[in-house]
């Protein structure tokens, strides 16, 4: 085993550590924000007030995009690994396997899981913002800014997650097979050319 066999192994337990804390991450904050929202709809229900019905599809929109962004770098790690640790067959094939299990067919509903709940909750404040509206006071006008930000959020998360499997899709890490080189310092360029 050379010294480069020991940093390259280091790497890559490190890079599997860091995907392995982002999707930790991205299930804990979606799990937060989904009770946080939980609890804020529920006290909105209680109170009966289209007002309270905003800070739960703000709360819902955070969670989600917390977790877009978070599973979006889980899987840029794990692409750099299955591509440039994972290609030879003799050591860990973790990503590489989990990448043709989902070739053969496998469907991940880990991804539109967040997006339909975090709709599904953004709906609900919005039609009991409405609900609410003659009741409250200014129930009208947040009954309105609650439409409008959960409408801008429904049309934002979809958008967004059709883009993330797009993404998903097209990332290729193989164009950047190229091995890596020290780049010359300024010193050794100037010596080259005689100036």
């Amino acid at each position: 085993m050379t010294g480069t066999d020991d940093l390259r192994g280091r790497e890559y337990a490190a890079l599997m550590d860091q995907a392995r804390d982002l999707e930790r991450t991205a299930q804990w904050t979606w799990t937060g924000t989904a009770i946080a929202a939980t609890v804020l709809l529920s006290s909105a229900i209680s109170a009966r007030s289209a007002g309270l019905m905003l800070p739960v599809v703000l709360c819902t929109a955070f969670g989600y995009y917390a977790n877009l962004r978070t599973r979006r770098r889980s899987r840029l790690v794990a692409g750099y690994v299955q591509e440039f640790f994972e290609t030879d067959r003799t050591g860990a094939q973790w990503h590489t396997r989990l990448a043709h299990l989902a070739a053969a067919g496998t469907q991940d509903n880990s991804d539109w899981m967040p997006l339909v709940l975090s709709n599904l909750v953004t709906l609900t404040a919005v039609v009991l913002g409405w609900v609410f509206a003659e009741g409250s006071s200014r129930g009208d006008l947040m009954g309105g800014f609650t439409t409008m930000t959960g409408v801008a959020f429904a049309v934002h998360s979809i958008v967004e997650s059709m883009r993330s499997a797009q993404i998903r899709e097209s990332t290729d890490w193989s164009q950047f097979k190229t091995p890596e080189r020290e780049a010359a310092s300024t010193d050794e360029r100037r010596f080259g050319t005689g100036r």
